[in-house]
């Protein structure tokens, strides 16, 4: 799981501005947390924040060390007001070995105003395994690379762990080697999307985004498509229709069938999107998900129904952009699992306030008459 994460002089952040996911010690919705970590987190802020700059920044390593697919736009990757000639990211994880102890990786790397790589390092419990800049040679004492050429061609913009990923074999019965393995294996399946609006902008997870409609009609799953939207109050009675030698799904009205994707509403077409991501997320396929701006278009009782429906994945870490402040309930979430974004920091919300905050709180209330502002 991510524990916390840094980013400096990339997009929005001209400093450094770090998101912790670690939690806090309340009693109730633990179903949010998972490992003594966020497991559900709500990120609000006003436009112009940064919360879509964090889930890009999150999700750039995508890019470099995996081979699905990354849409997220490269243009004016540095800020444009700092003199640094890079951005700087740096992430922390635990993962759980076979004798599940927790085991702490770092992993930091930096990349040019051209998002070319040009160092890396990583840490597992406090020991470096790899550290890496551009135009020397690589470090690693993994079991496994002692043979691994270690002169990395510069103008190939080649992470050094996916190199050693990629070519080394790596003994897996190694503690370090299980927990690099176990990383790699988790950055390859997160997955980032934004809303219906731009449907097709995600990053992660898949290399390549298939008809939606097709999708679901070729693995036989109207039926579930049809239950997960009346799961969430949409009483669709959804058919398999030939319109010109070709499937497509078909909604029944009275005695008529008619084409569901001319006649859904903008909220249902993005649960749709939701659907789609949704049998791998199911599966526990999906380690880490954002999605931005995720309820843009939902009524905020469907809002609350996801968001029940995400907190009960058991092995998903959820965040989740929004600016609707009905989710901010205490029988919803917890104050550590709400967050504010002011374009210089981010922080829980039990984090931006001298108040306690307890479970009797209306965190809507509080929100709203701007005790949580970032001035604390």
């Amino acid at each position: 799981m991510l524990k916390k994460f840094s980013v400096r002089n990339y997009r929005r952040f001209n400093e450094t501005l770090e998101f912790d996911l670690t939690a806090s010690n309340y009693a109730f919705n633990i179903d949010c947390i998972h490992q003594d970590l966020i497991k559900l987190a709500l990120i609000y802020g006003e436009n112009g924040t940064g919360k879509s700059n964090l889930g890009w920044a999150l999700f750039d390593l995508v890019e470099h060390l995996t081979d699905n697919d990354n849409n997220i736009s490269k243009e004016n990757y540095l800020n444009a007001l700092s003199k640094e000639k890079y951005a700087t990211f740096k992430f922390e994880f635990i993962f759980l070995d076979k004798n599940k102890k927790i085991k702490n990786l770092n992993y930091e790397y930096q990349k040019n105003e051209n998002s070319i790589l040009i160092s890396e390092k990583m840490v597992i419990n406090d020991e470096i395994v790899l550290d890496y800049q551009l135009n020397q040679s690589l470090f690693t004492n993994l079991t496994g690379t002692e043979h691994l050429n270690k002169n990395i061609n510069p103008s190939q913009n080649l992470s050094a762990v996916k190199y050693i990923y990629s070519n080394s074999n790596l003994d897996k019965r190694n503690a370090n080697n299980a927990v690099f393995v176990k990383f790699m294996e988790f950055v390859t399946h997160i997955l980032y999307f934004r809303s219906v609006f731009e449907g097709k902008v995600f990053s992660g997870y898949s290399t390549g985004l298939n008809n939606i409609e097709q999708d679901i009609l070729a693995n036989k799953n109207l039926k579930d498509f049809e239950n997960f939207l009346n799961d969430f109050g949409l009483n669709f009675q959804l058919v398999n229709v030939d319109q010109l030698n070709k499937n497509i799904i078909g909604a029944k009205m009275g005695d008529k069938v008619l084409p569901f994707f001319d006649i859904i509403s903008t909220g249902t077409l993005s649960l749709t999107f939701l659907y789609y991501w949704w049998q791998s997320i199911k599966k526990n396929q999906i380690p880490l998900l954002f999605i931005d701006e995720f309820d843009c278009s939902y009524h905020f009782a469907l809002s609350e129904k996801i968001i029940d429906k995400l907190k009960k994945l058991p092995n998903t870490q959820v965040i989740l952009t929004t600016h609707n402040t009905n989710l901010l309930d205490n029988q919803l979430i917890r104050p550590d699992c709400g967050y504010i974004i002011n374009g210089k920091e981010i922080r829980a919300l039990n984090k931006s306030t001298v108040r306690e905050l307890r479970e009797v709180h209306n965190l809507e209330k509080m929100y709203q008459a701007g005790e949580f502002d970032n001035d604390q």
